[in-house]
């Protein structure tokens, strides 16, 4: 039976004489202080006591009742397992625990430990270094996890930062200086004007020269006709409109040559400055000037 196996590691920590020793007394009393430390909430004390008494040497009655007991507590023992590691998450097994001030363990393997519910302070020490946790355990909590970290994560090595090498800076070239052509004011008017009176003048002639009879020469002036026929008339009114028309072209192609050379002859190329922008400072007043041609 597992309570037989463990009563010999107890009898020490009870105060309690060795297994077929225990008088009917020393029973009785390991019985009464277990349950007194039972309703005291000494789970790990009061399992130890029962233990203690449920040796074959005890009454039968006592016997039972501590096995009971004992097995109860079983199951409502909280156990915790401790854990210490460094910065960066590696194990430290050679560190020392305290609970409430007793000493626990001076090396973690991994084992679970017995602990009483309640609120409890657990010191871990490292060399030098001391880390405190506080926890708050349930009963029947096993196996919870109380671990304490020794020091901040190693940083990262930080790469080296690489600069682009600097482009060249290409210079920038300041703005040319714009051409710009003017034209005589009425040079442009004339040229138009004359060029509409020459189209105007050449289309009246052709409809002069339409209306001339075809038996009439404009060259001889004379008409294949009897004297008194209306087609002297009719040449008549014909030449007269072809010369009106013909005067009009020429006062038109003149114009339009005229409007030509002034347009082109009267041309003047100016160079214009670029615009330029510095600053004005003056005792009194500060601002920008701005040179150039708008």
């Amino acid at each position: 039976m597992k309570l037989l196996i463990t009563l010999a590691l107890v009898l020490a920590g009870t105060g309690l004489a060795a297994a077929d020793t225990l008088t009917k007394e020393q029973c009785v009393d390991a019985h009464s202080r277990g349950q007194d430390a039972k309703e005291q909430g000494k789970l790990s004390l009061a399992r130890k006591l029962f233990l203690t008494c449920a040796q074959s040497s005890c009454p039968a009655a006592v016997q039972g009742d501590c096995a009971r007991f004992a097995d109860d507590l079983t199951s409502l023992q909280p156990t915790i397992v401790l854990v210490a590691r460094d910065g960066n998450g590696n194990d430290l097994p050679n560190t020392t625990v305290y609970i409430d001030g007793q000493l626990i363990v001076t090396n973690l393997d991994g084992k679970p430990v017995d602990v009483d519910p309640g609120n409890h302070t657990v010191k871990f020490q490292n060399g030098t270094k001391e880390e405190v946790v506080t926890v708050v355990i349930g009963s029947g909590e096993k196996g919870r996890t109380v671990a304490a970290r020794f020091g901040a994560p190693t940083p990262p090595p930080v790469a080296p930062v690489v600069t682009a090498p600097t482009q060249p800076t290409t210079p920038v070239e300041p703005p040319k200086p714009k051409s710009r052509t003017t034209h005589p004011t009425g040079s442009l008017p004339m040229l138009l004007t004359g060029a509409g009176l020459a189209v105007i003048g050449t289309t009246i002639a052709f409809i002069g020269a339409s209306k001339v009879p075809d038996n009439c020469s404009l060259s001889t002036n004379q008409c294949t006709a009897p004297p008194g026929d209306p087609v002297f008339d009719d040449a008549s009114s014909g030449a007269r409109t072809m010369n009106i028309g013909i005067a009009v072209g020429a006062i038109g192609v003149a114009a339009l040559a005229g409007g030509v050379v002034w347009y082109f002859g009267g041309a003047k190329t100016t160079t214009e400055s670029p615009t330029q922008v510095a600053p004005l400072v003056s005792p009194d007043s500060a601002g920008v000037a701005v040179s150039g041609r708008f």
